[in-house]
């Protein structure tokens, strides 16, 4: 389903993908987790933004954290596998 984005606020964005993000398996759950931590890397938004938009304390923000570079990681390993 895409996201309605028409004037939506950022907290309405932040709920929207954190849904998404929640109900996601295989390579959307990677390939979002990729996306988010592209955002965080860049400088988009600080992990204090990010935290606060998910409604974490600093230990399940942390804890979620290491779940989307896990994701991210093998998101690329299975994004540059080759065949034979």
């Amino acid at each position: 389903m895409p996201l309605a984005l028409r004037h939506a606020t950022g907290a309405q964005l932040a709920a929207a993908f954190r849904e998404r993000f929640r109900n996601a398996t295989g390579l959307e759950a990677g390939r979002l987790a990729r996306w988010l931590l592209s955002r965080i890397n860049d400088g988009t938004w600080t992990d204090a933004q990010v935290r606060a938009a998910f409604g974490l304390n600093v230990t399940q923000y942390n804890a979620l954290k290491t779940r989307l570079e896990t994701r991210a990681a093998r998101y690329d390993a299975v994004m540059q596998d080759v065949g034979e």
